[in-house]
């Protein structure tokens, strides 16, 4: 990633909001950079692959204007979701590049086949965890990110300790929050979130560029 926080740092929302003007204007400027590559993969000549990657880069873009919002909202949850979405766009691009037949894949993506029915260069269904496997060949902390922030998408243990705060004193009290603003103690996580989808983005966009070198060449 970008930065590393120590999650036992606290950091006031006055301070998170000064942390995360950085973040935000560098997400404004990727999102810039999508449509840059996305006017160059268009270029003169159209192709039926053309249709795919573009169609993943306007998600990325929906996804990026998303995260903003929740990140400026303090939406962890939110954030977290859109966080593990951007990190699926950069599998499903991925599959492109190691599917056995990318004219089959392009084939069976527009008919709605599932990527997860369709082989890698490998002879493997390219399900989730073989393009975790594959593309954490490029990016080693892909697992564990995926892993982490895919307890923001189904409801797992993620939910309960932040509906749910113990007191450190010996009364052992318990307050729970339901529909509360969330804790200050939460803000060096969510400036994780922003520094792994900025690092995502870039993850994304570093693919992309490949096929605009290549039609580039063509």
């Amino acid at each position: 990633m970008c930065m590393t926080l120590e999650k036992n740092i606290f950091m006031n929302n006055e301070k998170y909001l000064d942390e995360l003007d950085g973040r935000l204007q560098v997400l404004n400027e990727l999102r810039k950079r999508i449509i840059e590559l996305s006017k160059a993969i268009i270029g003169d000549t159209l192709y039926k692959e053309d249709f795919f990657f573009t169609s993943a880069m306007d998600r990325s873009v929906v996804l990026l204007d998303g995260i903003s919002e929740m990140i400026k909202n303090r939406n962890l949850a939110c954030g977290g979701i859109l966080l593990r979405s951007q990190i699926d766009n950069c599998m499903r691009i991925f599959a492109a590049f190691i599917a056995e037949s990318q004219t089959d894949f392009i084939d069976g993506f527009f008919v709605g086949k599932k990527i997860s029915d369709m082989k890698d260069n490998r002879g493997n269904k390219m399900k989730d965890y073989i393009l975790r496997q594959r593309l954490a060949e490029y990016d080693a902390k892909l697992d564990l990110v995926y892993r982490n922030f895919s307890e923001y998408v189904h409801l797992a243990e993620k939910a309960f300790y932040s509906s749910v705060t113990t007191s450190s004193s010996e009364q052992y009290d318990i307050e729970f929050s339901v529909g509360l603003p969330l804790k200050e103690k939460a803000n060096p996580v969510l400036l994780e979130v922003a520094n792994a989808f900025v690092y995502y983005v870039k993850l994304q966009n570093n693919l992309v560029n490949q096929i605009v070198i290549s039609k580039a060449g063509w």
